[in-house]
C-alpha cells in the first residue's frame, strides 16, 4: 500500500520521468522481498510484485486518459498528441525496470552471503537465485543466434546468412510477444505490465553482465533494435488497455467508443510496423549488412523525431 501510495496517477501523467523512479523501487523491493520469503521460482515472483506494485497506478492512469481522450472534441489533436502521454508512461517505467535489474545484477554477489552491520545480519541472495530465469531466457536467445536449437539445427551456414531468415523468425516472435501484450492489457491490464517488465528484466541482466564482462558499451548495440521493439509493445499494451477500459465503462460521451476502437486499431498498426523496423535492423546485424541496418536505423529515428516536432 506504501509503494502504490508513492505517486498519484495525476503526477505520472504530468511527469512520465516520476515512472522511472518508481520502476527502479518497485523492482529492487520487490528483487529483496522475494530473495528472503521464498526459495523457489524467486525471478518470477519478483516480476509478480512488480506487477503488484504498479498495476494500480497504471490502471488509474488508463481511466484518466481514457476519460480524457473521449472528451477531447474529434479532430482537435491528432492521434499522437492524444497517446504520447500513456507512451511515456510505459517507457519510463520499462527503463526503470531496465536499470534496476542492471544494476542489481552488479552488485549482487555470485554466492550468498552475509552482510553484517554491528551485531546485525542479513543474508544477501546470489545471482543464480535472483536472476535464474533471466540467465536461462539468454542462454536459449545465444543458442538461438548461433543456430544450435531444436527449430535450427539442420539449417546450414548459409541460411543462417540469410536476410529474410533472421527477418521473418524475429518478427514472428516479436509479434507473438506484442498479440500475447494486447490481450492480457485487453483482458487484465496486470498481464501486459508483466509481459513488459519481465522483456525489461532479461534486457536489465544482459546489460549487468556487458558491464561484468568488461564490456561496457556492449549493450549499446541492443539499442537500435530494442528500441523500436519495446516501442512496439508499449504500443501494443496501450492499445488493449484502452478498448478495455472503454468497453468495461457503464456511460460513454458521444462517439467514445468510435474514437477510443480507432485509436486502438492505429495504436496497434504502428505497433507492428514499429517491430518490421525492429526485426529488419537486427536481422541487418545479424547477417553483417552494417549498412543497411544503419539506413533502417536512421530512418526510423528520423520518424520518431519528426513526430516529437509535431507534438512540441
Amino acid at each position: 500500500m506504501v509503494l502504490e501510495s508513492l505517486v498519484s496517477e495525476a503526477q505520472a501523467i504530468k511527469k512520465p520521468q516520476i515512472m522511472l523512479f518508481l520502476g527502479f523501487v518497485f523492482s529492487c523491493v520487490s528483487m529483496w522481498v522475494v530473495s528472503f520469503f521464498f526459495q523457489t521460482n524467486v525471478s518470477f515472483l519478483a516480476i509478480a510484485f512488480i506487477t503488484i506494485a504498479s498495476a494500480p497506478i497504471i490502471h488509474g492512469i488508463f481511466i484518466r486518459e481514457e476519460e480524457s481522450e473521449a472528451a477531447i472534441p474529434l479532430m482537435s489533436k491528432s492521434f499522437i498528441e492524444r497517446n504520447f502521454e500513456l507512451i511515456s508512461v510505459y517507457a519510463c517505467f520499462t527503463l526503470g525496470v531496465i536499470i534496476s535489474y542492471a544494476l542489481m545484477y552488479v552488485v549482487m554477489p555470485a554466492e550468498q552471503t552475509k552482510f553484517c552491520i554491528s551485531v546485525a545480519c542479513i543474508d544477501v541472495p546470489a545471482k543464480q537465485k535472483l536472476f535464474a530465469e533471466q540467465e536461462n531466457t539468454l542462454a536459449y536467445i545465444a543458442k538461438v543466434a548461433k543456430g544450435k536449437t531444436a527449430k535450427v539445427v539442420e539449417l546450414t551456414p548459409a541460411k543462417l546468412n540469410e536476410f529474410f531468415y533472421w527477418f521473418e523468425l524475429i518478427l514472428v516472435n516479436n509479434a507473438n510477444v506484442l498479440f500475447i501484450a494486447v490481450l492480457f492489457s485487453f483482458l487484465f491490464g496486470a498481464g501486459a505490465i508483466f509481459l513488459i517488465s519481465w522483456n525489461a528484466s532479461v534486457v536489465g541482466v544482459w546489460i549487468g553482465k556487458s558491464i561484468l564482462a568488461s564490456d561496457h558499451l556492449k549493450f549499446l548495440g541492443l539499442l537500435p533494435h530494442g528500441i523500436p521493439e519495446f516501442i512496439g509493445y508499449f504500443l501494443g499494451a496501450i492499445s488493449g488497455g484502452l478498448i478495455s477500459v472503454a468497453i468495461s465503462k457503464r456511460r460513454h460521451f458521444t462517439h467514445e467508443i468510435e474514437r477510443i476502437a480507432a485509436d486502438s486499431f492505429l495504436l496497434l498498426a504502428a505497433a507492428f510496423i514499429s517491430l518490421i523496423f525492429g526485426a529488419a535492423i537486427e536481422a541487418s546485424a545479424k547477417t553483417g549488412l552494417t549498412s543497411l541496418g544503419l539506413t533502417i536505423s536512421i530512418f526510423y529515428i528520423a520518424i520518431l523525431g519528426a513526430l516529437a516536432i509535431k507534438i512540441e
